[in-house]
């Protein structure tokens, strides 16, 4: 049986006195005889020996219990099977104390280099991960975040400032994740969107067919009748002018069935590695939604850290990479410099802001280098660079 930390700290705090009175007993008794150096250092062990099982046991017992006060025991256990996203930030050491299972699934913060930090640009607006670790006592509702896939989340989110034990300024910050009920609502929209749409263009073809294409045809049945007695030069001429109007309109309507027909037309679908290398989650989360959109079959690999990248670029094959050039770590041209040296050969497309005159010529100076691509990304920029 695993021992508490209360009998560690007994028998430790027993242990101890008996080390400590021990040498006095031995030579209160006669049961050995000692010289007066003997007895000395004997005492002088026996004092340092209780001292320091005492300290150790004492040591064991405040940590123990400290971690038990935060992180053991039967709340941590309630705390950490939640069923929604709960984290504990630590405002005075700007760090995370404690996320439960299911923030990690989704968000995984803690296994970032700074969660404190990195918790701020979960957020599609950053101003709310700012309002939040500033301590104050806040809620959001139906607000974006970004998960671990760089998918948006919509969320309601609750911050509630406390002070622990010591003192130290704390928040608990909990997440009801709303994106299913938001899914199930924009699919709802999209549907009455399409039947709308839909039924526009049913009522501009019942237009055409009741009045306009009809009303031409009119003319040239009774123009047919007419000329059963001998049809003269005008009527043939009246004739040819509905005939030509009919023609007019019915083209006007197949260009409307390909307008549809090119609006539902997808591009094509190919497989392909896509990588970017960005700080910017919400760039990485746009930028994922709208690629998927043009081509389902994309493969998207994503980094925030540009180390990382270049060691995955060594170990894996990719079709594009698409590169920040403004990175705090480093900027795109040293990753440029990096890859040449590291022999990393593949299609570059640099991601910019703003265009640049200076990063145009630069980009001259790196072969790999096929274009700039301004953020944000649009659908037509790229179809264009992946049909490319």
């Amino acid at each position: 049986m695993k021992p508490t930390i209360h009998s560690v700290w007994i028998i430790g705090l027993t242990g101890g006195l008996a080390l400590f009175v021990s040498p006095y007993l031995v030579k209160g008794l006669d049961w050995i005889s000692f010289q007066e150096n003997a007895w000395h250092f004997l005492q002088l062990y026996g004092f340092i020996s209780s001292v320091a099982l005492i300290v150790i046991s004492f040591t064991y017992k405040q940590i123990n219990a400290r971690d038990i006060g935060n992180y053991g025991g039967m709340s941590h256990q309630i705390f950490n099977k939640l069923p929604n996203c709960v984290w504990v930030f630590s405002l005075d050491n700007r760090r995370l104390e404690m996320s439960n299972e299911v923030a990690e699934a989704i968000y995984a913060i803690k296994e970032r280099s700074d969660p404190f930090e990195s918790f701020k640009f979960q957020f599609f607006n950053s101003r709310i991960g700012n309002k939040v670790l500033g301590g104050e006592n806040c809620v959001f509702s139906n607000i974006v975040m970004i998960d671990k896939l760089y998918e948006p989340r919509y969320v309601d989110l609750f911050g509630i400032p406390f002070s622990n034990r010591k003192k130290e300024k704390m928040v608990l910050v909990m997440v009801l994740d709303r994106s299913e009920v938001h899914r199930s609502l924009d699919q709802i929209r999209k549907l009455s969107e399409s039947l709308q749409q839909q039924n526009e263009q049913l009522r501009e073809y019942s237009f055409m067919n009741s009045h306009t294409i009809r009303s031409h045809l009119t003319n040239i049945l009774g123009l047919i009748q007419v000329g059963e007695k001998g049809i003269s030069g005008e009527a043939l001429g009246m004739l040819k002018e509905a005939a030509e109007r009919l023609d007019s309109e019915i083209q006007n309507m197949n260009k409307l069935l390909m307008e549809k027909d090119r609006n539902t037309k997808k591009v094509e679908q190919k497989e392909q590695t896509i990588v970017f290398v960005d700080d910017d989650k919400v760039q990485h989360m746009i930028n994922k939604r709208i690629l998927l959109k043009v081509n389902e079959e994309l493969k998207l690999v994503f980094f925030e850290n540009p180390y990382k990248a270049l060691d995955w670029l060594e170990e894996n094959r990719a079709d594009v990479l698409l590169l920040d050039i403004n990175m705090p770590e480093m900027d795109g041209w040293y990753f440029l410099k990096l890859m040449e040296e590291k022999g990393i050969e593949m299609d570059v497309k640099m991601l910019t802001s703003s265009l640049d005159p200076d990063d145009l010529q630069k980009s001259k100076a790196y072969h790999q280098v096929s274009g700039f691509l301004i953020k944000p990304l649009k659908d037509e920029n790229i179809a264009e660079f992946l049909a490319n």
